[in-house]
């Protein structure tokens, strides 16, 4: 077996690989070592790691592929690209890549509070959820003034920092959007993301009309959902097909009652069936439910 090495330090490109990708990937030019797995997913392993040159702890994602596959190097760049020109305090940093033969290692910030599906689970405190819910609202309109569809919205995807950031990361699913300004459900024609957040338009697929950044505001309504009750949107369902079927046929998960009449109008706002009419991340953040200050500002 080949001997995995936990010490790196960047390599050069291979000329194969940036013909392949035609984009100019940010390399890191530091000594670093690899620490403790923790997470995995569909897109990779992720381990903590330490940039040995200056002592910083961050998170590294490893991305296996075959040699000279270059349908996966292609994708993962087309991810990076994403990332590299966006930086923000609710956005997940992201420093740098190593490609190596087989496997490509991806260096982003490390945020030490995990996640907020692990935060949630017995529920948050109104006012935590408030905050929380400004600084994910304000992640996404940082990502849809670019023209980004994050795609994937949820809490296990929103970090938490101990200093009481939050942020939005794992770009995985994300989609760069030819036209900007352009708002309209028909955005994207791919279904992707977790099905308990998934928006109505994103499961029908309505006359092939595909979907828009209104996905994420449903999305954002399920998450603010989550922090309430400490439990996905229809976690009554084991089954994905039985939550897209709900979906699809109209239904919205449920309104939590203890949240204030202000929350519940959020809510409201994010559910709307009709993508059209659901509010923007801009107009959101002007609801009285999101009005609160962080320690950024």
């Amino acid at each position: 077996m080949r001997r995995r090495n936990i010490i790196g330090q960047v390599c050069d490109t291979p000329k194969s690989y940036d013909n392949v990708m035609h984009v100019g990937l940010r390399k890191v030019t530091f000594k670093w070592q690899r620490g403790n797995k923790i997470g995995e997913g569909q897109y990779g392993k992720v381990y903590t790691c330490i940039n040995v040159d200056t002592g910083e702890l961050m998170a590294m994602k490893e991305i296996r592929f075959q040699p000279n596959d270059h349908k996966t190097i292609k994708e993962t760049a087309d991810e990076l690209k994403i990332f590299e020109g966006i930086k923000h305090p609710n956005l997940v940093r992201y420093f740098g890549v190593e490609l190596h033969r087989e496997e490509m290692y991806i260096f982003m910030e490390y945020c030490d509070e995990g996640t907020l599906e692990e935060v949630s689970r017995l529920g948050l405190q109104e006012h935590v959820i408030r905050l929380y819910s400004k600084q994910i609202t304000v992640a996404i309109n940082v990502l849809h003034e670019h023209g980004i569809v994050h795609r994937d919205i949820k809490g296990a995807n929103i970090f938490l920092t101990s200093s009481g950031l939050i942020k939005l990361g794992d770009f995985g699913c994300s989609v760069k959007l030819k036209n900007n300004a352009q708002t309209m459900p028909g955005e994207v024609n791919s279904t992707l993301g977790t099905a308990a957040y998934m928006a109505p338009e994103v499961i029908t697929r309505a006359k092939g009309e595909g979907h828009g950044r209104a996905a994420d505001i449903w999305s954002l309504g399920c998450v603010v959902i989550e922090m309430v009750t400490g439990k996905r949107p229809w976690h009554e369902y084991e089954h994905n097909f039985q939550i897209m079927y709900k979906v699809g046929m109209g239904h919205k998960p449920p309104i939590p009652e203890r949240l204030s009449p202000e929350g519940k109008d959020f809510l409201s706002h994010c559910l709307e069936s009709e993508p059209r009419m659901r509010w923007t991340a801009s107009q959101l953040l002007d609801h009285a439910f999101v009005k609160v200050c962080t320690d950024e500002e």
